[in-house]
């Protein structure tokens, strides 16, 4: 893969992901996509055997042209000639980059950039599939992005949850460091962002070894949304607070930010509860998407997927 290029965009959901790569669409990678599927078939290769074998390599893209964040980009991708202009490197990392450079060619890119949020957990994944990539970590006050979660129907659904999420996503230091220590990586804050947005932005262009002009820069600073942080101080109530911080005020003290209880664990039966309600909502949501969005999809022409 000599040449080609690749950016990750690592955050947990709702922490600014989509506003970074935003600023990224004059950049050599454009703005990045969500692919989704990386680390999913990563884990489970060996279902498929040897990619070599022209079957086997069918299996595997079938299945991935099937995921529905890849059905939306209308590749219309023959399989065969897929396999064949691979040129006898059948490691996935090389189908994967291939796969993604041939949706990019559709807007005369000829590097790419991921921003799939739950990739932040299988950051070590993708170090392993793409050494030379470029990293750029994004981290936000969990509470804030507690708060976020809440307003959508696929996220955690309570806040003792939100913070689990939050905290097993930025529990990935030693592998962030590792990449880091390699000046492959480059980790920002999403308040710092909002504050300083045309400092990080010359930031981010420089670790990514791109220049922009003036107007443009301009232009991308005019987009930030004013002071879109701390919100949880007013928003959210004591015990919400309590709740968070029992369970990530480690993870919110390591990444600077600043607490307002003792963090003393939430009592057994309280967690209990707060389980029951997530797995409560989560059914909920997966009869509406695997059933209800399935009949909209397949009968009245819903997309499969909103990047």
């Amino acid at each position: 893969m000599s040449g080609i290029e690749q950016v990750f965009i690592l955050g947990a959901p709702r922490s600014g992901t989509t506003f970074l790569s935003s600023l990224l669409e004059n950049t050599r990678f454009g703005v990045p996509v969500e692919t989704h599927f990386i680390t999913k078939y990563y884990k489970i290769l060996d279902r498929y055997g040897d990619l070599s074998n022209a079957g086997s390599f069918r299996r595997l893209m079938e299945d991935i042209l099937a995921e529905r964040p890849v059905q939306q980009w209308r590749l219309q991708l023959d399989i065969d000639e897929f396999y064949h202009s691979l040129d006898g490197d059948y490691r996935y990392a090389n189908i994967v980059n291939r796969l993604v450079l041939r949706r990019e060619a559709m807007s005369g890119y000829q590097a790419w950039g991921d921003k799939t949020p739950h990739y932040l957990g299988d950051v070590d994944i993708l170090f392993t599939l793409f050494p030379d990539a470029k990293f750029v970590y994004i981290v936000r006050d969990g509470r804030d992005v507690a708060l976020s979660l809440l307003q959508k129907n696929w996220g955690p659904n309570n806040v003792m949850r939100c913070a689990e999420y939050w905290a097993r996503l930025n529990d990935k230091a030693e592998t962030i460091d590792r990449i880091k220590a390699r000046g492959n990586l480059w980790e920002l804050s999403y308040e710092g962002l909002i504050e300083e947005t045309e400092s990080y932005i010359d930031r981010v262009y420089g670790f990514l070894d791109e220049t922009i002009d003036k107007s443009t820069k301009n232009r991308l600073v005019q987009s930030v949304k004013g002071s879109n942080y701390n919100k949880w101080k007013t928003q959210m109530s004591p015990e919400q607070i309590r709740t968070f911080e029992s369970v990530a005020g480690d993870t919110l003290i390591r990444f600077g930010y600043e607490i307002q209880t003792d963090c003393k664990p939430l009592p057994a039966w309280k967690a209990m509860l707060y389980r029951m309600h997530d797995q409560y909502r989560r059914v909920l949501f997966l009869f509406e998407i695997n059933v209800i969005d399935g009949i909209k999809i397949r009968f009245f022409g819903k997309e499969p997927f909103n990047e």
